[in-house]
């Protein structure tokens, strides 16, 4: 059951991790990230349902800093 289990933890975390990579890089608005992550399966194994609007600030946060160290933010 070990495998089966990573192996659905890893495909939600892959999804949601993509969703909030398209937030950081203003593909998608806030609202838009949320509703997606949530119709994401099993996504409540990556992410708390109330700290999802925290964790796309931030990784928008994150990705503005690491663009701004790397110059790419002007």
């Amino acid at each position: 059951m070990g495998k089966y289990k990573d192996y659905i933890y890893s495909n939600a975390e892959t999804q949601v991790n993509n969703i909030s990579d398209d937030y950081a890089k203003s593909k998608i608005k806030l609202d838009v990230a949320v509703d997606k992550i949530k119709k994401v399966d099993n996504y409540e194994m990556v992410i708390d349902e109330h700290n999802i609007e925290d964790g796309l600030f931030y990784a928008k946060e994150d990705y503005w800093k690491k663009a701004n160290a790397e110059g790419r933010s002007q």
